[in-house]
């Protein structure tokens, strides 16, 4: 007998058969309701913050204002949010003193319909955004660390900084959102390759919903700090991405609110390892490229044995992502070898990702379903198959028929709590 499961896939939605025996347990965060008014709740927030005052006692009617928004590889419904924020400044400031940057990180700029896309025709015909440009930074200082702080000279060159963001786990930040809109999304290339680097990324504590002791996210923090973001309006998001919780204010103490209500959601208690977990990268716009798919990857190999087998189903539908990727995993031929050449001849492309993927590939096989040629997939260290049942027949041949599998229908959303 099989069990159906439903996983999101690009825009749409794949349907894969497990055997009912096989299958250990399906990993999912709890949907929460969405808000019955999300501007008003948004509104409230910025009336109400955690540790500051409201927003527009922050700021004077002459001041230039930068907004930071994400980019589209999130889910942050800035065209939700930028509508009653701005309304609020525009109460105080005159909307000439308003900008709003892309805070791309070093991700490729967005071109005007993606742009409209992400933030609404209203605002991008109305409001004067920027996309950040890497090589338009100045040097405010180092972190503790010795992360060189490369800042966007016009977020530099404003009075008040406020950011939006989505807090949910990520990979080696903790959580997504709050000083992440500066550091990594207004930093520049040499920032980006100190605090990506390879010993923090080794450190124990840099992986997902952990943020005491964990060196990127407190180098990050440094970095916001040293940046005056003075203000961040941040949302939680359920399945439907209708907003549950939004948290305004202090950029730490909201951010801080923010990752501990959504610890508490996506914190799911996983009983035991398992020989195969089958998962996603929840669907667009995360699944765009293989790049992103760490993300659901990793998360997976938390629950995974070692010598067990990942089966991941993420659309990759722009692709690779960044050429380096790509070329920094062909170069060599296996994940050792990825790993070392990081460690020797640091910094190279982006070393990051090629290093967290490399971590999994020592410990298990991944098998994806995508849009990417084979010889693509292949140069990655993956296994290419057309389907999950392809990947689940080809898993039980390396493993046995009575391997026990997982599935974590969206991959980046969750934090398995081992419990063994």
């Amino acid at each position: 007998m099989d069990t159906i499961i439903e996983l999101p896939y690009g825009s749409s939605r794949l349907k894969a058969r497990i055997p009912t025996g096989n299958l250990a347990g399906i990993i999912e965060v709890p949907d929460v309701n969405g808000l019955p008014d999300e501007r008003s709740a948004i509104t409230g927030r910025l009336r109400a913050p955690i540790g500051s005052p409201t927003l527009l006692d922050c700021v004077n009617k002459d001041d230039k204002v930068v907004v930071l928004v994400t980019d589209n590889t999130r889910p942050c419904p800035d065209d939700r949010l930028l509508p009653p924020i701005l309304a609020e400044l525009e109460a105080k400031i005159p909307r000439e003193n308003i900008t709003i940057i892309v805070a791309l990180g070093l991700h490729p700029p967005l071109d005007r319909q993606e742009l409209i896309k992400k933030l609404g025709e209203d605002i991008v015909a109305n409001y004067n955004v920027i996309n950040h440009d890497v090589n338009r930074t100045v040097n405010i200082g180092t972190t503790s660390r010795g992360t060189p702080v490369d800042i966007n000279t016009r977020v530099m060159a404003a009075d008040f900084r406020l950011s939006t963001g989505f807090i949910e786990p990520h990979f080696f930040a903790g959580f997504s959102g709050g000083r992440k809109s500066i550091a990594p999304g207004v930093f520049s290339v040499r920032s980006a390759y100190k605090n990506h680097g390879y010993q923090m990324i080794e450190h124990p504590n840099v992986r997902a919903g952990v943020l005491r002791g964990n060196p990127v996210h407190e180098d990050m923090i440094e970095q916001a700090k040293l940046a005056k973001l003075n203000f961040i309006v941040n949302v939680l998001l359920n399945k439907k991405r209708e907003i549950t919780h939004v948290v305004a204010g202090d950029p730490v103490k909201a951010h801080e609110r923010g990752c501990e209500i959504e610890r508490e959601i996506a914190g799911v208690k996983v009983p035991h390892k398992v020989d195969i977990t089958i998962t996603t990268n929840s669907g667009a716009p995360l699944d765009l490229d293989l790049y992103q798919t760490c993300k659901g990857i990793d998360t997976a190999a938390q629950i995974t044995r070692e010598g067990g087998i990942i089966i991941v189903a993420s659309a990759c539908s722009a692709g690779i992502g960044p050429e380096a990727f790509l070329e920094l995993h062909a170069s060599v031929s296996s994940p050792e070898e990825v790993r070392q050449l990081i460690k020797q001849k640091e910094p190279i492309g982006v070393q990051w990702e090629n290093q967290v993927l490399a971590r999994t590939q020592m410990k298990n096989d991944i098998y994806l379903v995508s849009e990417l040629a084979d010889s693509t997939v292949k140069d990655m260290m993956m296994t290419p198959v057309r389907t999950v049942e392809e990947g689940l027949e080809k898993a039980f041949q390396v493993l046995g028929q009575d391997a026990e599998i997982a599935v974590i229908p969206e991959g980046p959303l969750v934090i398995p709590l081992l419990e063994s």
